[in-house]
């Protein structure tokens, strides 16, 4: 059954403001949702990825309401959602593939359908994996990666590019029978959620599950469990996860295999991976014993050929010093240092699983974050926990100089400090972190808390860390200021400049009239060029006041949403005078700081007092607002005493938003 949602609740945006020490407001704006029906999707869905340029969402969803009039389910047959793409800008939905296809009558499963979605810098290709035959060459039942390109239309030759094919042509790939027979889902090819498409969408990373004759072998003796990287341009298919030969440290054309995941950075120069069979492709040391069937985190620039070395991103040893001497055997304890030991107390999964994990890294693919149990080196106090580090993999550096430990838990059962951190995503630029965790307390002082932290740990929360600050801050709260409701799922995905964050929740209270009673896609937004965190303000003055010089005047600024969509300010002056209100955001063609509103009002008396200003877009700008359906800015207060002329300033965080259609009607009585 559709789930309705009356269009004056859906449209509303919710980015309010945030508290003066931190750049994320209240609420989310959905993105799983079809606004022209003005309906949420009728089940839910579990993954959001969010193109570099901040405009373009593709979701994974069972929800059954977003397919078009036109696009009826097969005869006798239901699709359970698929892959979307939303536009923030314009709020249309559009389907990339159809997703897991049932019997109507028996509801019996019948095929796979399209998951995992990773989308281009500019939201234009989709990769994602499916059972589905979408090109005429596919003609097995085996899961295989595609490439959907959404400026063609379905059914139009070009609207998908099977990826993976063999080196030098489109063929198919050919797997090997598995043990269980599973129609419509056989083990095949498969990419992870939000990393695997490069930001020019000619690049895709992905793995293989069962065994197969990629990338060009005369059977299907290649192993499951390679890496490769398919380049849609040439129509080659390089294999990544490939041995190293002992002897001569080079690397070879056989497969190693043992990958459970891969991440492609954005420029499809570089690779990383969370597999087994490490110690067939990348160097140990002497001391060390690789258990092939133990995942690690390695790391492979593949843009410099297939001489390219494999290298681990971290770990008990530091086979990267050139101070540890060849040959040389070492007591791989928790405690001793030196030249050959590395920046962990343990391997990276010796304490907690990693099977789960992925590295995330940014554009360039040299700096790398990840989650480990392991505590750093010599040994320190912690729990079991996943904790976040940081590393670059720049040449010439070693894995202790290059590594960085951003958080740790602590020993015991305290949910606030000693939860595990649950999934980790990177900005391309580098500089932002977005992290999930029930944990609300972050004890090591590498990071400084922005905004005050959850009262009592409960719901997985989604918090953003930004590296050149040190800073990090709660991201999803709800939209009357509160704390959310329910978890925010493990894969949230980053805009190219951190400044928009998409994920998936629960959580029932993150916009006004959220009815589904499901997991929904949502983004959250980052307010731009947040000012210095003022002073606190005098008691009874409100939630903000900054002061212009030493021996002036403070005000002290509230802001609240209006139902009709604009912006009242309460501001509060020390005396009489003047105040005025400017509004400034990124608006117009081309898109850039402009004032969209004033407003002014005059304080008379001698005492404090307070007075309201209301700020509406001005009439060229309603047209965009009704486009963007909301436009985030700042409001800049400027107040000046009828006695002495001083003047005081202050600035918040706003956002003009549409105004439901039942206000418009009622302007128009």
């Amino acid at each position: 059954m559709r789930r309705a949602l009356a269009l004056a609740a859906l449209g509303l945006a919710l980015f309010a403001p945030a508290s003066a020490s931190a750049f994320y407001g209240y609420g989310a704006q959905i993105v799983s949702a079809d606004f022209g029906r003005g309906e949420q999707g009728d089940d839910a869905t579990v993954f959001a990825a969010i193109s570099a340029d901040g405009r373009y969402v593709a979701i994974q969803t069972r929800a059954r309401n977003f397919f078009a009039d036109d696009d009826p389910d097969p005869p006798g047959e239901y699709r359970a959602g698929g892959v979307f793409r939303f536009d923030l800008a314009t709020q249309a939905l559009a389907k990339v593939a159809d997703g897991d296809l049932f019997d109507e009558g028996s509801n019996a499963f019948l095929r796979r359908g399209a998951s995992n979605p990773s989308i281009s810098a500019d939201g234009r290709y989709v990769a994602f994996a499916t059972a589905e035959p979408l090109v005429a060459a596919d003609a097995n039942d085996h899961i295989d990666v595609y490439v959907r390109d959404m400026d063609v239309p379905i059914g139009t030759t070009g609207a998908y590019d099977l990826v993976s094919a063999r080196d030098g042509g489109d063929v198919p790939a050919t797997y090997g029978a598995p043990a269980v027979q599973t129609p419509g889902s056989e083990p095949g090819s498969d990419v992870s959620r939000g990393v695997a498409i490069s930001a020019d969408g000619r690049r895709v990373a992905f793995r293989t599950e069962a065994p197969t004759d990629l990338p060009a072998s005369g059977s299907v003796d290649v192993p499951a469990g390679q890496v490769f990287v398919r380049d849609r341009l040439t129509d080659s298919t390089t294999l990544v996860t490939a041995k190293r030969d002992p002897g001569t440290g080079a690397m070879t054309a056989a497969p190693a295999g043992g990958a459970l995941g891969a991440a492609l950075s954005a420029d499809g120069t570089t690779v990383a991976w969370t597999g087994g069979n490490a110690g067939d492709q990348s160097r140990f040391l002497g001391g060390e014993t690789p258990d092939p069937s133990f995942p690690y985190y390695l790391w492979r620039r593949v843009a410099d050929g297939p001489a390219a070395p494999t290298r681990r991103i971290t770990g008990l040893a530091d086979p990267d010093d050139p101070a540890c001497p060849p040959g040389a055997f070492n007591n791989f304890d928790q405690i001793s240092t030196g030249p050959c030991y590395g920046p962990l107390t343990d391997q990276e999964a010796n304490r907690t699983s990693i099977n789960g994990q992925l590295p995330a890294l940014s554009a360039d693919g040299r700096t790398v974050v990840f989650l480990t149990g392991a505590g750093p080196r010599p040994l320190a106090s912690t729990g079991p926990g996943l904790d976040l580090y940081l590393t670059h993999m720049d040449p010439g550096l070693t894995r202790k100089e290059a590594t960085v430990e951003l958080t740790r838990d602590t020993v015991g059962t305290d949910a606030a400090t000693a939860s595990p951190l649950g999934s980790v995503a990177i900005s391309a630029d580098g500089r932002f972190l977005a992290v999930t965790t029930v944990r609300t307390r972050f004890v090591l002082p590498a990071l400084q808390m922005l905004g005050e932290p959850r009262a009592v740990p409960g719901p997985r929360e989604l918090y953003a860390v930004d590296l050149q600050a040190r800073t990090i801050e709660r991201v999803a709260r709800s939209y009357d200021e509160g704390d959310i409701g329910a978890d925010v799922l493990n894969g949230p995905t980053l805009s190219a400049d951190g400044s928009r964050i998409a994920f998936a929740s629960f959580a029932a209270n993150l916009f006004f009239g959220d009815a589904n009673a499901t997991t929904d896609a949502f983004v959250a937004e980052r307010t731009p060029e947040e000012p210095p965190t003022p002073p606190p303000p005098a008691p009874g003055a409100g939630l903000q006041s900054t002061v212009e010089d030493d021996h002036g005047p403070s005000i002290a600024v509230r802001v609240r949403q209006l139902a009709d969509g604009a912006v009242q300010l309460t501001v509060s002056v020390p005396a009489a005078g003047g105040v005025r209100a400017v509004a400034k955001a990124a608006a117009g063609r081309p898109r850039r700081q402009r004032t969209l509103g004033t407003a002014t009002a005059r304080a008379r008396g001698t005492a404090r007092s307070e007075v309201k200003l209301v700020l509406r877009p001005v009439g060229r700008y309603r047209a965009e607002l009704r486009r963007r359906g909301r436009i985030p800015g700042r409001a800049v207060v400027t107040y000046v005493a009828s006695r002495g002329g001083r003047r005081a300033s202050a600035t918040r965080s706003i956002a003009f938003r549409q105004a439901p259609a039942s206000s418009r009607r009622g302007g128009r009585r």
